[in-house]
């Protein structure tokens, strides 16, 4: 589900949550004030429950600014991104060419949802374009997130003779990274058998399950699920209690150990 206030006014909550959201990430990519005030003052910025679809159409450029998304492309291709992506074809932000009939094309295109709560900026590539022309620094903006995503695909989902525990914790170090502003996580976790309290230091990671993981690097389940066990067992991850355990929940306990692994080529 994608909230905006002019749309549901009755939900006046969720617009400021992800205004702040998107301010709080502009901000620390060091944009001036007066870029964030014009990127954000021509863009829907949206908040999204766990589950909801980001998807208007070709022409729409999207940048995430909260939460974990699943992007699946026509192609059947599926990546997981976290905070921090830009996705859309930005081909049409340069060469400012959109059709006529793709504001009518909803759903065209990649199928982005949501894996869990998350927040987005929004806007056609017109008008990035638009508003590249008057504001050029908007200009290294878009080129420092496009060539973050193509550093991502090349370190995360290119083809890769790494170890499967390897690939997974690479995915798992991109999804989970800590940044200047983020925190380490909820201290509470909710669970069909009570409340659980979080680790002092564990830095948490909700969103994809181990299926889509699977998907997402083109392993198999059951390869991935050694993974998450060696992961597990080497204290990287926590080894929650059985009967506690969430399909898409995980408590990284040791990340600059992740991080390492993460590196290695074997």
């Amino acid at each position: 589900m994608t909230v905006f206030m002019e749309e549901y006014p009755e939900f006046p909550w969720a617009q400021p949550w992800a205004q702040h959201s998107a301010e709080v990430y502009l901000k620390s990519l060091g944009l001036p004030v007066y870029a964030i005030g014009s990127l954000m003052g021509n863009a829907r910025v949206a908040g999204h429950q766990d589950g909801g679809v980001l998807s208007y159409g070709q022409e729409w450029i999207h940048i995430i600014t909260r939460g974990v998304v699943k992007e699946t492309t026509s192609h059947g291709t599926m990546r997981l991104w976290r905070r921090g992506m830009i996705l859309g074809d930005l081909s049409r932000v340069m060469l400012r060419k959109p059709k006529a009939s793709d504001s009518s094309s909803l759903g065209a295109g990649s199928h982005l949802t949501f894996l869990g709560n998350g927040a987005s900026i929004s806007l056609t590539a017109r008008t990035f374009a638009t508003l590249i022309e008057k504001e050029p620094v908007l200009a290294l903006f878009l080129a420092q997130l496009t060539n973050e995503r193509s550093q991502i695909v090349e370190a995360v989902y290119a083809a890769s003779k790494a170890a499967p525990v390897v690939r997974v914790a690479r995915l798992l170090d991109y999804l989970a990274q800590r940044t200047r502003t983020s925190d380490v996580g909820d201290r509470l976790r909710f669970t069909r058998t009570g409340v659980h309290p979080v680790p002092d230091g564990a830095l948490t990671l909700n969103g994809p399950s181990q299926a889509e993981i699977a998907v997402a690097l083109g392993l198999g389940r059951t390869t991935v699920e050694k993974a998450i066990a060696s992961l597990r067992a080497d204290g990287i991850l926590n080894a929650l209690e059985p009967g506690t355990r969430s399909n898409r929940y995980y408590e990284i306990m040791d990340f600059s150990h992740l991080k390492s692994l993460a590196r290695s080529e074997s």
